[in-house]
């Protein structure tokens, strides 16, 4: 079957209010009141986060009040409506006017379309455990078709990474991704940044390690069968014609400098993406 006719183009908005959901694995958020570290709003969203995954808050119930919940974290009822509010648009909650805010239902690993959500929010928004490990870290050269797509001369290095992402232990995203050496080597020496995990959260290096938030992404999507990929066995797939999807991001900077080239291989329940799509002509 060939499937390259349906892959197309989109682009994706980067959020730029990236939280420090994790460290880089197996991390869960013991505590059930916000400490100091991160932002309020930034912490009380976890909090409900965790919340609605491990089913405290189900789907369809209602939540506190905004009273009610500033009152349980000692915290002003502004921070906690910035936090609802982000719940609410990346489709957790649900605001009926008259009635409350209800637990919207998950039907897969939140993965939308429209904009980027960190990959272990996306895990653990569904329910499951994330998990985090990184597999290749190296320095290479840029070939011909890289260097076009980062804007660099060819022959720039690169800080390459290869590293996937867990549900539950099982593997469901390989991201393979390109840096160009300028984003990050007046801040990092070389050992620092080939340290495991030192990249994550990835759009949090980039704005609060580097100085240097991305903006938006281009991307390009394709469905593929797993045979096609280098990385079956570490995604623990043994059948070849296990359906996958291919995700091509370039990300680039508020002037539109690229910033990243990344390829995600996306299986098992991590290939279903959520999407709205609106009509206007009505």
């Amino acid at each position: 079957m060939n499937v390259k006719w349906l892959s197309f183009n989109i682009t994706r908005i980067s959020t730029t209010e990236i939280h420090n959901l994790f460290e880089v694995a197996d991390v869960y958020m013991e505590d059930i009141v916000p400490v100091r570290s991160a932002t309020l709003p930034d912490q009380i969203y976890e909090i409900i986060l965790k919340e609605i995954s491990e089913g405290i808050f189900p789907a369809g119930s209602l939540l506190p009040s905004e009273k009610e919940l500033a009152e349980r974290f000692n915290v002003s009822r502004p921070s906690v409506r910035v936090a609802i509010v982000r719940l609410v648009e990346r489709g957790y909650l649900r605001r009926q006017k008259g009635i409350g805010t209800h637990v919207e239902e998950l039907t897969s690993l939140v993965n939308p379309l429209y904009k980027n959500i960190d990959v272990q929010e996306r895990i653990l928004a569904r329910g499951s455990k994330p998990g985090f490990t990184q597999l290749k870290t190296e320095v290479i050269q840029s070939n011909e078709g890289i260097s076009s797509k980062l804007k660099v001369p060819e022959g720039s290095n690169l800080l390459y990474i290869e590293k996937v992402f867990t549900a539950d232990t099982i593997p469901v995203i390989l991201f393979v991704n390109f840096i160009p050496e300028w984003v990050y080597q007046k801040q990092f020496t070389q050992e620092q940044i080939m340290k495991p995990g030192f990249t994550e959260p990835f759009f949090e290096f980039y704005a609060e390690k580097c100085n240097h938030p991305a903006k938006y992404l281009t991307s390009i999507i394709r469905p593929d069968f797993i045979e096609n990929s280098e990385f079956s066995d570490v995604l623990e797939v043994t059948n070849p014609k296990t359906p996958s999807l291919v995700i091509e991001d370039i990300g680039y900077d508020k002037d539109d400098i690229p910033l990243f080239y990344s390829i995600e291989h996306l299986v098992r329940e991590a290939s279903a993406f959520h999407v709205i799509r609106y009509v206007d002509n009505i």
